[in-house]
């Protein structure tokens, strides 16, 4: 038998976002009597930590703060790739991509080295300046990764816009776990008895960190419309930082007056029971998604959603549900309209429809023999030479 192939990861942190949980759900499902695994995350451990030990993996932490580099780090990066002597370096998200370039150069020379880009990539003036500058040196340094994966066509288009090169793109979707995210009336009615609503009460969710690319205040406007025309529906938001102690979202509540319409859970770790409890989700957001984690899982839950024409979602949600345009409150509002005016026999034909959909051509399965067909070749140096 083939020794495993030993694959070292490094990411900038392990906190609950896209890039960590397809990491975290990659990882997870590789299997591991062919695949061994080192994470490294730049930043202190997070969440995610727990699971992807529970995998099998081993976790270093480079206990970085954000923007404060440090020689150390450097030198912890050098010792843990050197020890656990690595078959291949894959680099997630800017930070990890250019942390795993260096930490190649301190291995043998050959050692294969991988990119991962999540996210699209509308204007580079929208970033943080420190993330603009990483994102054009990667540009410049493209041509060292032996491949970039991107997880959607429209992040690799935008990319290679600015520099990036194309010869070792690869586009790898994400993948969604169906045997986690189905259809549960169980969890729909936990859930609304959670929140005090009755089984006939509409609730239409978006699930993301709070950030102003996520648009809570397109999609807490939308409610606000829905409401003044006589929908009733209760509206949820949940993800990190989105509770009332946040300033910013408090405000957005308050100025649309939407207290006793709202429910702000903050971030959750019951994410299956929490999709199949909603009639719709949405994502709202203005920019700089790649291919949304919560909408394919809302969608393998049986939840038709609405979201913004940004990334690849319109791709991924096909005819099961809406595209918006983004920043438009008015568009938001009627995509939801649109969707509960199906009653509930129209949303669970759409909501069949969207979980075929992600099992035809966004499974995890799927996905992750993607990524161990990737790995495999990198890690074989007569698959490079041939590819070369």
């Amino acid at each position: 038998m083939n020794p495993p192939v030993r694959v070292a990861h490094v990411i900038t942190g392990l906190l609950v976002g896209g890039a960590e949980m397809a990491l975290s759900r990659l990882v997870e499902a590789l299997p591991g009597e062919e695949f061994s695994t080192l994470v490294i995350s730049l930043l202190a451990e997070g969440p995610l930590a727990r699971s992807l030990r529970d995998a099998g993996a081993q976790i270093v932490s480079l206990g970085l703060r954000r923007g404060i580099p440090s020689p150390g780090a450097i030198f912890q990066l050098r010792r843990a790739l050197l020890e656990f002597r690595p078959s291949l370096v894959q680099g997630w998200m800017y930070h990890g991509n250019l942390a795993g370039w260096l930490g190649a150069r301190f291995l043998p020379s050959g050692t294969p080295l991988a990119w991962n880009i999540r996210q699209s990539l509308y204007d580079i003036r929208r970033e943080r300046s420190g993330t603009g500058f990483i994102i054009r040196a990667g540009a410049r340094l493209s041509r060292r990764p032996d491949a970039i994966v991107y997880n959607s066509t429209t992040a690799r288009r935008q990319h290679e816009a600015i520099g990036y090169w194309g010869a070792k793109a690869v586009v790898i979707p994400n993948g969604f776990d169906l045997q986690r995210f189905q259809p549960s009336p169980e969890g729909r009615t936990a859930l609304r008895h959670e929140l005090g609503l009755a089984d006939s009460d509409l609730l239409v969710g978006l699930v993301g960190r709070y950030h102003p690319m996520k648009g809570h205040a397109v999609f807490l406007g939308a409610a606000r419309r829905l409401l003044d025309r006589g929908v009733r529906a209760t509206f949820l938001c949940a993800g990190r930082d989105v509770t009332m102690a946040n300033g910013a979202i408090r405000r957005m509540v308050e100025r649309s007056d939407l207290a006793d319409r709202v429910r702000l859970l903050g971030e959750r770790d019951d994410m299956p029971r929490l999709f199949a409890g909603l009639d719709v989700a949405c994502v709202a957001s203005s920019w700089g998604e790649g291919l949304p984690n919560v909408i394919g899982e809302a969608m393998a839950s049986g939840v038709p959603c609405v979201g913004t024409d940004i990334g690849d979602t319109r791709e991924l949600i096909g005819s099961t549900g809406r595209i918006v345009q983004p920043d438009d409150v008015e568009a938001l509002a009627q995509g939801i309209a649109e969707l509960l005016r199906e009653g509930p026999d129209g949303r669970r034909r759409l909501g069949e429809a969207a979980r075929a959909r992600i099992a035809a051509a966004y499974s995890l399965a799927g996905c992750t023999s993607r990524y161990a067909a990737l790995y495999r070749g990198l890690a074989d140096p007569l698959a490079r030479s041939s590819a070369a």
